[in-house]
């Protein structure tokens, strides 16, 4: 090569992007426009050339103006990409813990992951059978769509199902001992819950002043750990959402209480009431597992406590009794319907049990907001209890048709009681909410409203699992589960609530009439037509939505409500997709994408779990960079990051829109001229992210 002034082979840049290289020194006619360096690394090295250069500005020859600024420039990019190189490793770092918490918090869906020696076991016969429909059928209609949509709604079902018999772990660390709140704080909390505690009054017996005032201010003295945990998580559900630290410190109470094995081995009207509380509005315990055996040592304590009989009580003792007992008969009932179980409860064992008096029941209602506190007593919550234990019968009934060889007559007349149990039960609680609307509160009528859409959907559930294995009543389940999905609007609620469902109720059942219409989709009955196949999609759109809106309604249980929001949205676009035709292979792949990207709604509201943020990582990173590191990594495209599942801390959450993102990327991948690099293509180059062919 002595001699010349072309190297002898094309440089890197142009052998990558197959131009037509000049292989002039010391820049080819590609990469002189451009700052950056022009590397010939197949050629032996010129030094005769390079020294000759070098030796030119070194002896004070002047540059060009725009070539020593262009220099002065590359010079700045080069230390901003080793900067941004270590913000990156930084934020994988973060992502890694991120996902990590994840893992932590919702139950993971491997079967290499789950100990089968902790699942429970279900019966043949559950709600939950439509989850074994949903499989066969997504094994049948996929088979000529992307070869990963089985796999990807094959996970999403492994999913639902191991949710549904596994506990969630929670590993997060706990403090040794019990939190105490400052003084002031304290006693206007214990103001709170005082003024609070009567809403449970008609099934719950008090804990008096002087045991509040220690539970908060004294827990290590408490003999009875239970109270703390009765108390405590009812303090909870006061506290606001500023108010994380006094809520991390009152869930930290009640799980070191939990662990007096007392609570669960000893029967005590104030153990049973903490089991009830946490199995029914328990937001840490919401796991249908774990729901599931808190009821059942409930029930235990219940029948060792005699918990139904009268032995000589006063009236008010034994009323309360009397309503806790068959509040936990009706959860009873419809936990065991679920998993198809025996009952723990059976109602022959219990024929002869009085209901309690209407006139006890009347204080099984909202809190009134009259200003004078002499708010009108309503029967709306005393009627509905005891409508509701009605149905729990009704209920045990149907647990024992289906757990034993079913007999024609008597499937056709257990149907006709559960109608003619709805017909009579939304004509009472409708004339009693019209004669209440004009003195209740809105906090009351939204609760009855409540109530009522919570009563029809129990009962669509119940009439859903009982008409499962015959088939003259298809047409009548699926009108079921439409008005069903129809009702989950109104079902949006948490456990501040009192006229609303479980809470693993609220997170679980929809899925049960949203496979039902999902079965009937995909089977495409050619009698159905195409305004109600339409009107199907939308309602499986509508419990998309209904998720969406739960996020809002729980702290904990956020990111499981959007990954059962995923779950819900991959089924509702697979049926887009069969609906009309088997599709197209992009809108294949349009869905896998969108399962793959599921993940992220996984860690979506997980990003406070995260050790790290972009402050503490400009921190660390000193005034290298002399600007705001966000600020660059907005225009960072999506895949640099090695964890795409992961999002990136705020500059995920809206700063960076996706159609600015889309434009930019679609901007580079533009053809143009052969022999030069548009801007934000060198600027790839330079970051050495350069993956647009």
């Amino acid at each position: 090569m002595a001699g010349t002034d072309v190297a002898r082979y094309a440089c890197d840049y142009c052998r990558q992007k197959k131009f037509r290289c000049t292989r002039e020194f010391p820049k080819c006619g590609a990469c002189k426009p451009w700052p950056g360096p022009c590397n010939y690394s197949r050629d032996i090295p010129n030094t005769g050339t390079s020294s000759t250069t070098t030796a030119a500005l070194a002896s004070g020859q002047k540059p060009d103006d725009i070539q020593f600024r262009l220099q002065n420039l590359e010079t700045a990019i080069q230390g901003l990409t080793d900067i941004v190189n270590k913000a990156v490793v930084a934020i994988n770092e973060i992502s890694s813990i991120s996902m990590k918490d994840n893992n932590a918090i919702i139950p993971t869906t491997s079967a290499d992951n789950d100990d089968q020696s902790s699942r429970l076991s279900v019966g043949k016969q559950n709600s939950f059978a439509v989850l074994d429909d949903a499989t066969n059928s997504v094994h049948r209609v996929t088979r000529s769509l992307h070869p990963s949509l089985q796999q990807s709604a094959a996970t999403e079902l492994q999913f639902l199902s191991t949710s549904l018999t596994t506990a969630v772990d929670d590993n997060r660390l706990r403090r040794d001992s019990f939190y105490v709140p400052p003084r002031p704080q304290g006693y206007q909390l214990i103001g709170k819950f005082l003024e609070s505690v009567c809403l449970g009054d008609a099934f719950f017996v008090a804990p008096s002043e002087e045991q509040v005032i220690q539970v908060i201010f004294d827990p290590e003295r408490v003999l009875r750990k239970a109270w703390i945990v009765y108390i405590d998580y009812m303090i909870l559900a006061m506290l606001s959402e500023d108010q994380s630290t006094e809520a991390k410190g009152f869930r930290n109470n009640v799980k070191l209480a939990l662990n007096d094995s007392k609570i669960f081995l000893e029967p005590h009207l104030v153990h049973l009431q903490a089991l009830i509380l946490l199995a029914i509005h328990g937001e840490d315990y919401a796991s249908p597992s774990l729901s599931w055996m808190l009821v059942g040592h409930a029930c235990r304590q219940a029948e060792a406590l005699g918990l139904h009989l009268s032995n000589n009580l006063d009236f008010e003792t034994y009323q309360r009794r009397l309503s806790l007992f068959w509040m936990l008969f009706a959860v009873e009932k419809s936990c065991s319907l679920a998993f198809g179980r025996p009952s723990l409860l059976p109602s022959n064992a219990f024929p002869k049990v009085e209901l309690p008096q209407l006139g006890h029941l009347t204080r099984f209602q909202p809190r009134s907001e009259s200003t004078d506190g002499q708010g009108l007593s309503s029967v709306f919550g005393a009627h509905m209890f005891l409508a509701r234990m009605k149905l729990a019968r009704l209920t045990g009934d149907v647990l024992d048709l289906i757990n034993s060889a079913a007999v024609g007559s008597r499937r056709d007349q257990l149907k006709m009681d559960l109608i003619e149990w709805q017909t009579q039960t939304k004509q009472l609680l409708n004339g009693i909410l019209d004669a209440e609307r004009a003195s209740s509160s809105s906090n009351q009528l939204r609760e009855m409203s409540l109530g009522m859409s919570t009563m029809n959907f129990e009962y669509l559930h119940i009439f859903m699992v009982l008409t499962r294995a015959d088939a003259s009543c298809v047409d009548s389940r699926l009108d079921a589960a439409r008005e069903a999905i129809s009702l989950l609007p109104s079902l949006v609620s948490n456990w501040t609530s009192i006229y609303n469902p479980m809470t693993w109720h609220l997170l679980y059942f929809p899925f049960i009439p949203f496979f039902v219409i999902f079965e009937s989709l995909v089977q495409g009955h050619a009698s159905t037509s195409t305004t109600t196949k339409r009107h199907d999609i939308e309602l499986l759109s509508t419990t998309v939505l209904y998720y969406s809106n739960m996020c809002n309604q729980f702290q904990l249980l956020a990111p499981l409500c959007e990954r059962l929001k995923n779950v819900a949205n991959v089924f509702h676009r697979l049926v887009v997709i069969l609906v009309d035709g088997h599709g197209t292979s992009e809108q294949d792949k349009d869905l896998t994408q969108s399962t793959s990207d599921g993940n992220a709604l996984d860690v979506s509201n997980l990003d406070n779990y995260a050790v790290k943020t972009f402050e503490d990582i400009q921190v660390e990173l000193g005034d290298e960079t002399g600007v705001d590191l966000r600020q660059y990594l907005e225009w960072l495209p999506a895949d640099v990051f090695t964890v795409e599942s992961v999002p990136l801390g705020d500059v995920s959450a809206g700063v960076m829109a996706s159609e600015t993102l889309n434009n930019f990327v679609t901007g580079v991948q533009e053809d143009g001229s052969r022999g030069t690099k548009r801007p934000f293509d060198v600027m790839f180059d330079w970051f050495s992210w350069d993956y647009h062919d």
